[in-house]
């Protein structure tokens, strides 16, 4: 079983957790086959080494998958071609196929895929790429290399995933619906045009022949994943920073197509909706012939930028002679539960303001903010104890009227600042009749420089399911010694109530969560035990440092 192979570019996944990932899945499958009912010959034919096969390549696939999103993202400049080279990469060694299995799989069990947490760690890992161009252009040469040789690196993974289906333990994909082509060509419309087209159905007043379906609409766009690890697909319009201002949701499973740009043709029934469905919808295999629709178009809008995009070197942001001032706003949020919000902005001395403020104001690369996301800048000026602001439009245009706000400036850390005491942010999310998650982070300082980190999450079912007799409880804590979690839940049932419990159980050391910290300026530098650090944007948030506010929020002290 060959489950050691990550994503290439020197982009490796931690190999002991593809491998145990692998076997949970593949052996959970062998223990499933040997229950009494089923066939023996499956069950000798299929172990958990097959098995594995085909959760490993499925694996692979996935990683690769994040790691192309995460290129996308950075803006490379070969993004489309990458795209292109992954959807040819899949096709040839039949990845599509072994990923629907594995998902069927992992449903039947009821697990997560085990690429999950892979994902986010290639994802994440090509975002911090100092190089993403290099990397990303890496990785296209990778798929022509052994290193991802899928079917050598996993040779019985599509006879097993076929085995899988013919034993009814896998569900077998959708057939992909396929035009092969239109006899006297037609017009293909992009993205941008079908919302042009249908854009009076949604505005008040739209006449009759506005609300009417489209029928036989050609459309070109490039398929997405729209929800991780589901049957879930997406139309998209990308033009290198802009996109359409919309995606068209596909009602089909596109898995075959992913990263392809496609023409797509199906009918629009509800003009209306807010979310365009592409319905009937099936792949124009053979486009040729095709003409570009010479009707106008909806404008484009632009993408969201990776924070990376916008991070400079510590030290090498915004110079603190052209800062003017770090201003905060806080309100309570009410719309799902209860929650503190705080709106943070930076004010520089040419008049202009900063509004996504996810970084300490010394590693904000202005220049290049200013150039990717304009929108996210604004003018300011003062306005006695407050200020005014006028926002900026996606090309970087003062648009509106000035407005009041209700800011006030934060003073920065004295350089060696030292803390003592615990500090915490709470926040509530659902409702006591439909059930909802509370959850506490807290963070204690000492004047020796360390600091613990710590969390609590409770969650419950509701009343609206206790008066049907299920009740659910899940909590979760960690701190600087370990972390632990326990379920328990009683559901009724006609023939009386049945009850499980789960845990608790440490998962950790607790490495992850102390540390040593130092103040100074707007940046708190937290060092953890087990060797990772993080720069988060900080401040107290008065005098007297009984709140303080670190990385996207405050936390008050305990009394």
């Amino acid at each position: 079983m060959k489950a050691e192979t990550g994503v290439g570019m020197g982009l490796r996944a931690p190999r002991h957790r593809i491998r145990t990932s692998v076997q949970a899945l593949g052996l959970g499958l062998t223990l499933a086959l040997g229950a009494p009912g089923t066939e023996a010959a499956a069950a000798s034919a299929l172990d958990a080494g097959t098995i594995g096969q085909v959760v490993g390549a499925a694996t692979l696939d996935a990683m690769a998958e994040a790691s192309v999103r995460a290129c996308v993202e950075m803006g490379v400049p070969q993004g489309a071609a990458l795209q292109t080279a992954f959807a040819d990469w899949r096709t040839r060694h039949r990845l599509p196929l072994l990923r629907s299995v594995v998902m069927s799989l992992a449903a039947r069990q009821h697990r997560d895929p085990p690429w999950k947490d892979l994902r986010e760690t290639m994802y994440q890992r090509v975002l911090d790429e100092p190089q993403p161009d290099k990397a990303c252009e890496a990785l296209m040469q990778d798929w022509s290399t052994p290193t991802m040789d899928a079917s050598t690196l996993y040779p019985a993974a599509v006879a097993t995933a076929q085995a899988l289906i013919a034993e009814k333990l896998a569900h077998a994909p959708e057939p992909l619906p396929v035009v092969p082509g239109l006899l006297g060509g037609g017009q293909v419309l992009t993205i941008a045009q079908l919302l042009k087209l249908i854009e009076p159905a949604g505005k008040a007043g739209g006449g009759q022949d506005a609300r009417r379906p489209l029928s036989n609409v050609l459309v070109r766009g490039r398929v997405v994943r729209w929800l991780d690890d589901r049957v879930s697909f997406q139309l998209v319009q990308d033009e290198g920073p802009f996109s359409a201002q919309r995606a068209i949701v596909l009602r089909f499973d596109a898995e075959p197509l992913l990263g392809r740009e496609v023409v797509l043709r199906g009918d629009v029934k509800d003009p209306r909706a807010y979310t365009v469905e592409l319905s009937d919808a099936a792949w124009l295999s053979d486009p040729g012939g095709l003409q570009a629709s010479p009707l106008p178009a909806q404008a484009l809008r632009r993408k969201p930028v990776p924070l990376q995009r916008v991070l400079g070197k510590p030290g090498q942001g915004v110079p603190e002679k052209e800062l003017a001032a770090v201003v905060l706003y806080g309100y309570g949020d009410y719309s799902n539960g209860s929650q503190w919000r705080e709106d943070v902005r930076f004010l520089l001395r040419d008049g202009s303001a900063y509004l996504r403020t996810e970084m300490p104001p010394d590693q904000l690369d202005a220049g290049r903010s200013r150039r990717l996301e304009p929108q996210q800048w604004a003018r300011w000026r003062a306005r006695g104890e407050h200020y005014d602001f006028q926002a900026q439009n996606e090309q970087g245009t003062p648009e509106g009227a000035w407005e009041a706000a209700q800011h006030r400036p934060m003073r920065p850390w004295a350089p060696g600042t030292r803390l003592e005491g615990s500090y915490s942010r709470s926040a509530f999310h659902g409702s006591l009749f439909t059930g909802g998650t509370a959850s506490t982070n807290s963070i204690r300082f000492s004047r020796d420089g360390r600091f613990e980190r710590s969390f609590y999450a409770q969650s419950g079912s509701g009343s609206l399911a206790a008066v049907q007799g299920t009740v659910i409880h899940g909590a979760s804590s960690g701190d600087g010694k370990g972390s632990q979690s326990v379920f328990a839940g009683t559901v009724g049932t006609g023939l009386g109530n049945v009850t499980t419990t789960s845990g608790p159980a440490r998962k950790d050391d607790g490495a992850s969560r102390r540390g040593s910290y130092t103040l100074s300026g707007y940046v708190a530098v937290l060092r953890y035990d087990d060797g990772h650090e993080e720069r988060l944007l900080s401040f107290p948030v008065d005098d007297g440092s009984r709140s303080v506010y670190l990385g996207q929020g405050s936390y008050s002290i305990n009394k």
